[in-house]
């Protein structure tokens, strides 16, 4: 079953305040399905459309509001106004003679970097977040205790390629304390 236009701005909005957005007040001339965040980095601008069409017709508006926004609040020295997201989402599915126009307007990043996604994309919940993905920190988890994750098979895989596994072991522990992997294999070539 398909998200409505309701159901979507909460998720998109569950979605950001989870991964440390604040939403902040949306200007009173910003259509009802639209909300404000902002985090220590950037700023976002949700805008929630019912059709492909109503999206493809006015997400210009949309961003020409959040510039205006933008210059306005911040100066450009300011490294939050380079960081600018438009998020522009639909529950509507844009017709196959449409999808270019959809891909198009994703790589579109004058003014402003847009996320785009389309009824296609957005059965569920799960499909907001991935809509999201690259607005949310990265989520890296530790290696596991039992040695069974990629990190401890790394020196075996390599190994086949002809890299020796005390290199890569001395590359992989240098990563896990966040030291710097070059230093350590330059170390390496010195030693006797």
């Amino acid at each position: 079953m398909a998200l409505s236009t309701t159901q979507l701005t909460a998720a998109a909005t569950e979605v950001l305040i989870e991964n440390g957005y604040q939403q902040v007040g949306t200007p009173k001339e910003w259509p009802g399905a639209s909300r404000l965040f902002e985090d220590e980095y950037g700023i976002v601008a949700l805008h929630v459309y019912d059709t492909w069409q109503a999206l493809r017709d006015e997400w210009n508006i949309a961003q020409g509001q959040l510039v205006d926004l933008m210059s306005s609040r911040l100066g450009r020295p300011e490294p939050k106004s380079w960081e600018g997201y438009l998020v522009l989402l639909t529950v509507g599915d844009a017709p196959e003679a449409e999808r270019r126009d959809v891909v198009d307007l994703r790589y579109n990043t004058n003014r402003l970097r847009k996320l785009v996604a389309t009824g296609q994309e957005l059965d569920t919940v799960d499909d907001v977040q991935t809509a999201l993905l690259p607005l949310l920190p990265l989520n890296i988890e530790p290696p596991s205790t039992s040695g069974a994750g990629l990190l401890a098979r790394l020196p075996e895989l390599l190994e086949e390629e002809g890299i020796k596994p005390i290199v890569t072991e001395a590359a992989v522990k240098s990563f896990l304390r966040n030291e710097s992997i070059m230093e350590r294999l330059h170390e390496m070539g010195r030693e006797p």
